[in-house]
Order: C-alpha cells, then structure tokens, then sequence
C-alpha cells in the first residue's frame, strides 16, 4: 500500500499543477483497485470470495419415497421368515401326529402278543390230541365221540378267536425251501427224499400276528453232508 502511495505521489510530482484534485483521487483509487486486482490473480487460495468446495463423503439425505421402500422390502423378509418357520412347525406337528398314529396302531396290534403266546401252547396240545387220536367210527363208543368233536370245536372256536386279533398260522411244509424269517432249524435231517436246505420235518406249527412273527415254526432242514457222514 506504502508503494501505491509513492508511485501516486511521484505521478503527482510529475503532473502539471493544474490537474484537480479530484483526477488525482480517480486516479489514485484506479491505480490501488488495478493492484489488488493483481495480487487477487497472482494468488487465486487467497481469494476470501472463494466458496468451500462441498465434501465428496457427505450422502445426500433419502427421501420420503426410498426410506417407505426400504421399509416395505424389510417389513416383507420379516413375513417370508415367519412364513417359513410357521410352514416348518406344521410340517414337524404333522410327522409327529403321524408317528404318534402309528405308534398307537402298532400298540393295538401287538397288545395281545404275549397272552397269545400263552394260547399257543393250548392250540399245540389241540393239534397234537386231534393228531394222535382215533378218528371217531362205529366200533368206537359214543363219549368218545362226543369228546372227539367237543375237541375239534374247541380248536376251530380257538382259530376264531385267533383270526379275530390277526393271528394265523405259517404255512409251511415238507420240501419247502428253509426261511430264516419264519423257520427255526432244531436239527438237521440225513433225507434223501429232500434236497439239501429244504424241510423234512415240521416239529412245531409257527405263528404270525399281523405281519410280524409271533413264533417261528420249529423245523428240521434235510444236510447232504450229513447223509454222507453216516454212511462213512
């Protein structure tokens, strides 16, 4: 500032004496406005007019519009989660609700499993007196008779009973081919009538209640080998 104030003095000096002194103050401002003027574009970061550059970081506020979808996208994951979690909870109800039907089926069928067991032995001892015993004739007397066919009413009133829970009989016999599942081999039979692992003898009558084994049948199962170890 002290420079402008020389240089305007020595133009002044300079002057003819008859300038005014009001060209010298249109002069003078001209002069200090053209330096500041300069000094503002020689240094353009101390321009106090310059506006603060906005920052790049800053996230422009969402409007009413975009933050109703975001809560509409949230509030819709929220559904389908409890949708999914209901739908699981049903399906686990169902399969116990099933498995507990079963359950209670199996329990009604096999309730009677070891009284029928008992019964077994009764159904045997029927078998083997029917089997043993005379078939009634004439020559017979007519108590015997009687206590024949009481006997064979006894066993078909004992089969009925056993039809009624879902009992019966096996059916095997001799030639069959030998079943693990419903044949329980006792001995082993030297027969040349049977091929070897058939039934040649059928000791005990086997049982099954529904489809499971009550008893097995007790067998003999024809063994080649053994036909020729005794021949030897």
């Amino acid at each position: 500032m002290i420079s402008i104030f020389k240089q305007s003095a020595f133009q002044l000096s300079q002057t003819p004496f008859s300038l005014s002194f009001g060209s010298f103050k249109r002069n003078f401002m001209n002069k200090t406005q053209s330096t500041i003027d300069s000094n503002v574009n020689n240094n353009p970061e101390k321009d106090l007019n310059k506006q603060p550059e906005k920052d790049l970081n800053t996230k422009p506020e969402k409007d009413e519009k975009t933050v109703l979808q975001e809560k509409v996208i949230g509030l819709e994951k929220e559904l389908k989660e409890s949708k999914d979690t209901l739908l699981r909870s049903l399906a686990e109800q169902q399969n116990q609700s099933k498995r507990l039907r079963k359950q209670m089926k199996e329990t009604r069928n096999f309730a009677v499993t070891d009284f029928s067991k008992s019964l077994l032995e009764i159904a045997d001892n029927l078998q083997r007196a029917l089997k043993n015993s005379a078939k009634p004739s004439d020559e017979l007397s007519k108590e015997y008779k009687s206590l024949h066919e009481g006997v064979v009413l006894t066993e078909k009133i004992l089969h009925k009973v056993f039809a009624k829970y879902g009992i019966v009989q096996i059916d095997c016999k001799q030639g069959d081919k030998f079943d693990y599942k419903v044949h329980n081999a006792v001995l082993t039979l030297a027969n040349s009538k049977f091929n070897d692992g058939e039934l040649g003898l059928i000791i005990q009558r086997g049982y099954k209640i529904k489809e499971r084994i009550l008893r097995a049948a007790r067998v003999g199962v024809v063994k080649k080998e053994a036909e020729e170890e005794k021949k030897n």
